[in-house]
């Protein structure tokens, strides 16, 4: 055998092997820039349907396209006479309707209510919970640390910012109940308030349970507020510019209230707030679930 020849056939082979992969390294990397160029490409063309149906974007568009799965959710398997005597002082039971699904408690600190559609209610007694300052800028945060100990798991609650800081006039706060880091749209927490005091709030209690063990990668955010745009009719805008401003998307878990149900899931699902709508997109399947309110 020659050996210098098998040699150098040794040699160009490597040097072939080398350049194969070094291509292969050079593609990869161009397909991540082009992801990325993908990205801006596709967000200065939803910026152009948006300008044609009379919308605009005041918001960051978010990148992630995680995968996530359905959850299971129900109403708290604790029974109700237990969670008003942790949250309460001196409860006594005034109404107990199983016929329509309601209770009612009455306490030190106001009356405490459990409603058909599963919804927590406590009207606090007059002066009970006035605030002792100008709530100001932070009113968010002081009232869900106000109510927290006669809140159901208040702690899962976080501030729903978006629409707090879009309706600033109004005498409602609104927070949401999250799960790994995702807020669950259909667990709200709103609470009442009159002047500096806050008078009452409605809670959605809803108990996390199982989730489909195989998850699917959403539809990018971009994908979702093409849908709303699609089905925006510009003629409907109430806005006296003609234009519809996006404020907020957001990734996080919905479904309608099931009254009667014990459990039922929820989908994984785009949240855009505009100034005029919520809207909800499936983020598995890319629909419009709900034209919101």
């Amino acid at each position: 055998m020659d050996w210098s020849k098998a040699k150098t056939y040794l040699i160009l082979t490597f040097l072939l092997l080398d350049l194969v992969l070094g291509y292969q390294y050079y593609t990869s990397q161009q397909e991540a820039l082009g992801y990325v160029q993908s990205f801006d490409t596709q967000l200065d063309e939803l910026k152009e349907v948006l300008h044609e149906r009379k919308m605009m974007l005041v918001t960051d568009v978010p990148k992630e396209t995680p995968v996530m799965n359905f959850i299971q959710v129900g109403h708290p398997k604790e029974p109700i006479q237990q969670i008003a005597e942790r949250m309460l002082q001196e409860d006594r039971l005034i109404e107990n309707d199983q016929s329509k699904g309601t209770m009612k408690f009455r306490s030190l600190e106001g009356e405490f209510e459990v409603t058909p559609d599963g919804f927590f209610r406590l009207r606090f007694e007059p002066g009970l919970m006035k605030a002792d300052r100008d709530l100001g800028t932070k009113r968010g945060q002081y009232a869900l640390q106000r109510i927290a100990p006669y809140v159901w798991h208040g702690a899962m609650y976080k501030e729903d910012v978006a629409v707090n800081n879009f309706a600033k006039g109004t005498t409602t706060l609104r927070y949401l109940q999250s799960y790994e880091r995702y807020p669950i749209f259909s667990a709200v927490l709103e609470i009442n308030l009159q002047d500096a005091e806050i008078i009452s709030y409605n809670q959605k209690a809803l108990e996390v349970g199982e989730q489909e063990e195989r998850g699917q990668r959403v539809i990018s955010a971009i994908g979702a507020i093409r849908t709303v745009a699609e089905t925006q009719d510009p003629a409907e805008v109430a806005d006296p510019s003609g234009i519809t401003t996006i404020h907020d998307v957001k990734l996080g878990y919905y479904s309608q209230n099931y009254v009667g149900a014990d459990v039922w899931y929820l989908a994984p699902m785009w949240r855009i707030v505009t100034d005029h709508k919520v809207f909800y997109v499936n983020a598995l399947t890319g629909q419009l679930e709900d034209n919101g309110a």
